[in-house]
């Protein structure tokens, strides 16, 4: 391919390709492009989109509504239709978490160990857990119904 005959030629077959090339058909509303002057006419003449999908399911296209409204929005030019979510989007509130009472952090002078012993040892008992807040009203709200405490009534 060092000759510039060969050159040229294959030049002018990349060309004659490139000026045949067709975009290939979108494949989004591939099954819906043959019918499209037919859909557009039954829109024009006030025709659902229920009826037009009805129409097309007597030849076997199925297709849903709002396929048929997306693919005349983008045919036609026709606003498309908004969609509409299944559940209202609530965006969660934290509540506010009242004045806690910390323990006290363990003093510094406590050496740490660095190294675990060779030999297993037996664990220390646990301590007993002690409430951190000690009136109902302080309690953080937790999920889920608020059921009455027995005791305060």
């Amino acid at each position: 391919m060092s000759e510039p005959a060969d050159i040229a030629a294959c030049t002018e077959r990349f060309n004659d390709a490139v000026r045949a090339f067709t975009p290939p058909v979108p494949s989004r509303h591939a099954k819906l492009m043959p019918f499209k002057d037919g859909i557009v006419e039954l829109r024009q003449k006030g025709g659902s989109y229920r009826l037009i999908r009805e129409l097309l399911a007597t030849i076997n296209v199925a297709v849903g509504t709002d396929t048929i409204a997306r693919f005349l929005a983008e045919v036609n030019g026709e606003p498309s239709p908004q969609r509409t979510t299944k559940r209202p989007s609530r965006g969660r509130v934290s509540a506010p978490i009242a004045n806690q009472v910390r323990p006290a952090a363990a003093p510094p002078s406590v050496p740490q160990p660095t190294a675990l012993p060779l030999t297993p040892q037996p664990r220390p008992a646990a301590p007993v857990p002690t409430p951190m807040i000690t009136t109902p009203a302080e309690r953080p709200r937790t999920r889920g119904p608020r059921i009455a405490d027995p005791s305060n009534l």
